[in-house]
């Protein structure tokens, strides 16, 4: 039983560590039409869709100035 934990414990934490991937938050200047880099951030499978939103919330936060704000 206790191999069977250690086993899945370590294929656990490998699928955290090593899909890990960098992404960019990218934002578009409402106003001038530039497009902004925001935060760096390194993700994996499991976390990535709540970087998404994160992301995306920019859009709300900014009162309008950023547009179509999403992960590269």
């Amino acid at each position: 039983m206790q191999k069977l934990a250690l086993i899945f414990s370590i294929f656990m934490a490998s699928a955290f560590v090593s899909c890990q991937k960098d992404y960019v938050c990218v934002c578009t200047n409402a106003d001038t039409g530039h497009v902004s880099y925001g935060d760096n951030i390194k993700t994996n499978v499991f976390t990535k869709k709540a970087a998404e939103e994160s992301c995306k919330a920019n859009n709300d936060v900014s009162g309008g100035a950023l547009e179509n704000c999403h992960l590269e």
